[in-house]
């Protein structure tokens, strides 16, 4: 619940300031639409701040005498205003134009959603993410786009018929090793990282670039925010725990940090859980964040963040209904990510990064013990000159190692692996129109002693100044999962090549995407290995010989035009996809995949109420499950998924600090969804997998220290 919390306080935009002139105004383009999110600001002062939903702005600076009002915005001529601040109200209507050049130049983007880069559209904000979800979390926005699966009972993105371990998360250039927290049997943990400690995120649902490996079917890069604009300070209280989060901004360098202690057992007491809680889930969490410029271009960020958490439960036992088994979880993580980026003479740019981990947990399974810790670290280079005009060669190289220690009971295994990589890409622009990226990308893996060779292709073609074509195809590599390594190293690296065709339109305030896709699967790994859920079926040998494919079509449409003060964006995803791995008997459609999954998010601002209200839909066809009853391998399907949740943001002065109320339900209708059914192992006793809670609601007041909202 952390991030839930740490998200809205960031929305209160709790900043410490205080003016003598009030500078007002509205920012619209040339038909006279709102703009939201354009940057206001005093030049060469930390005043300033965005337009809302309707283009208005409002702040106050303690600034004197004659200044310059600067307004920036993505894909817009930048305005440079000369005022006079003499301790009056200003107001200044603000009409922006567009970039023709930023428009005349075709973009590779196969294969991609560009979530906050300025060359290819902005698909989704941090107040996206926030309001893309009833529980804020960045996966759960990221799951309202097309090539997604909605998978209620675990944690990871499922994309285009891959597993969850086929997706990597990438902060800051470098793969994040436990991105989630860890979840028990049949309850997904959430995402580690709030939406707002990003400034861009690219969601690749394939035919990615070669700067990334080790994922066979995604990668979703997030990048972290640069200098703060300014000093803020924050603090939450509610029945859940206690938090809070302060900012200090200084001229070339910034520090945050916030903390948190999280207690959810208030909160169950409300809502009737469905799951029998021993002990309530309770964390105690914290995070570092130092920014310091270096130079005229060069940026220092080091990121630190630690947590501990301990939670248990009773769980049916199936064999034998008249007793329960009992798990307990007590586990912490230390994740820290240092980067170093500058630009120099001559179109250099230089990128060097190291990120560091360590999660541990511990498990009490009823009358069993068990460990399991992770130390990971991993550094990367890269290195890229513009060659001519927009295009530009990018190489560099990186270095993972990782350190897996298990124990279960008086058993105990020791797993190290370390992995190489280089990699060399171009972007070429042959003319305006046409536009191609090709690269190649070789890995050494310590542990399989084996190298491979990776090659990619994208290609764009222009059509007109807003829309254009797209194709991409590349090789993907993937070491196998820890859970077959510990058995035996004498594996080959699995691999997926992608085939990627999409039409895409990009306008200034209307997306249209798309998009065909084939992946064909080889040397996927086979073998019994006793993880949860295990699928009772007779043991299958370890090999390489494993296969299978996934094809479909993804559509996607975004609009802020058609309707005053609202963006919606409309989802759908179709998939036919089979794969033999891991113990499966035979090609099947896997159970973290559906054939079709439709999602709908509406956002609307109410000025006159100072409100926004949000609701989101998703529908998904029913997903395979095992039943050992059914010679049918994976032949049963459960019922067809649906929810629908609602959010409202309300702003406002509490004691005259700006404020906002919010308040989210989660399946507002009351859908009785079914994730699958788990079975005995003599196949007579089967149970329903399914949501913690029928229902679940949360209202929150978050006020944000010295400053007061004004509307």
């Amino acid at each position: 619940m952390r991030l839930l919390f740490t998200l809205f306080i960031t929305i209160s935009l709790a900043f410490i300031s205080a003016g003598q002139t009030k500078i007002e105004g509205k920012i619209t383009d040339k038909k006279n639409a709102p703009l939201l999110g354009a940057n206001v600001f005093i030049k060469d002062s930390y005043d300033g701040t965005s337009s809302t939903e309707d283009g208005t702005f409002s702040f106050t600076t303690d600034e004197e005498g004659n200044a310059t009002l600067i307004v920036s915005y993505i894909g817009y001529e930048t305005i440079e205003l000369e005022i006079l601040l003499d301790g009056k109200t200003k107001f200044f209507p603000i009409i922006m134009e567009e970039r023709t050049a930023e428009l005349g130049t075709v973009v590779v983007s196969a294969g991609s959603f560009e979530v906050s880069d300025e060359n290819k559209g902005v698909m989704l904000r941090p107040l996206d993410i926030v309001l893309s979800g009833a529980d804020a979390d960045i996966y759960t926005a990221i799951e309202t786009l097309p090539g997604t699966q909605q998978i209620g009972e675990t944690d990871g993105l499922f994309v285009r018929g891959g597993s969850a371990s086929e997706t990597k998360t990438i902060i800051d250039e470098m793969i994040v090793q436990s991105p989630f927290y860890t979840s028990v049997p049949d309850i997904p943990g959430r995402g580690r990282f709030s939406p707002f400690l990003f400034k861009g995120t690219v969601f690749s649902t394939g035919g990615y670039s070669a700067q990334y490996g080790q994922a066979l079917s995604s990668v979703l890069v997030l990048k972290t925010q640069d200098l703060p604009e300014r000093t803020q300070t924050a603090i939450n209280l509610m029945a859940l725990g206690v938090g809070g989060s302060h900012t200090q901004r200084w001229e070339n360098s910034s520090l945050s940090f916030e903390g948190g202690y999280y207690n959810m057992e208030p909160y169950y007491k409300l809502q009737k859980q469905r799951v029998e809680w021993d002990k309530s889930p309770e964390s105690f969490e914290g995070s570092l964040n130092f920014r310091q410029k270096v130079g005229t271009n060069g940026l220092l960020k080091a990121y630190t963040s630690f947590g501990y958490g301990d939670m248990s439960l009773f769980t049916p036992n199936l064999n034998n209904l008249s007793q329960k088994d009992y798990t307990r979880i007590k586990g912490g993580n230390l994740f820290i990510n240092t980067n170093y980026r500058d630009y120099f003479e001559n179109d250099w740019t230089i990128f060097a990064g190291y990120s560091f981990s360590i999660d541990y947990d511990k498990f009490t399974l009823t009358q069993n013990k068990a460990t399991q810790d992770e130390i990971f670290y991993t550094g990367k280079l890269i290195i890229s000159k513009r060659i001519a005009g927009s295009s530009f060669v990018t190489f560099g190289g990186e270095v993972l190692n990782i350190l897996f220690k298990d124990s279960y009971n008086s058993l105990n295994s020791r797993l190290m692996e370390t992995y190489y990589a280089g990699f060399a890409e171009t972007d070429i622009f042959f003319t305006n129109d046409i536009a191609a990226r090709v690269g190649i990308r070789s890995e050494y893996s310590k542990i399989l002693n084996k190298y491979n060779f990776a090659p990619r292709v994208s290609l764009a073609y222009r059509l007109g100044t807003y829309d254009q074509l797209n194709f991409a195809y590349g090789q993907f590599y993937q070491t196998p999962e820890k859970d077959f390594l510990i058995y035996t190293n004498d594996f080959r690296y699995e691999k997926a090549t992608h085939y990627i065709f999409n039409y895409q339109y990009l306008g200034t305030r209307r997306t249209f995407r798309l998009e065909l896709y084939y992946k064909d699967y080889d040397n996927l790994v086979k073998g019994t290995v006793y993880t949860y859920p295990y699928l009772n079926v007779p043991v299958v040998p370890f090999s390489n010989d494993g296969k299978g494919y996934a094809k479909g079509i993804d559509v996607f449409w975004r609009d802020k035009e058609t309707f005053k003060y609202t963006d919606y964006w409309i989802s759908y995803t179709y998939i036919d996809t089979r794969r033999e791995f891991k113990n499966y008997p035979s090609l099947a459609f896997p159970t973290f995949a559906t054939p079709h999954t439709f999602s709908i998010v509406a956002k609307r601002w109410i000025q006159e109420i100072t409100t926004s209200v949000g609701l989101i839909y998703t529908f998904a066809t029913g997903r395979p499950y095992f039943n050992p009853n059914n010679p049918e391998f994976l032949g049963d399907r459960s019922k067809n998924y649906q929810n629908l949740s609602l959010n409202i943001s309300y702003i406002t002065n509490i004691f005259g600090n700006f404020s906002v109320i919010f308040f989210t339900v989660d399946n507002l209708i009351g859908y009785s969804n079914v994730y699958g059914y788990r079975f005995s192992d003599d196949g007579r006793i089967k149970m329903p997998v399914v949501p913690t809670a029928f229902r679940w609601a949360f209202l929150g007041v978050f006020i944000s220290l010295g400053e007061t909202a004004s509307f």
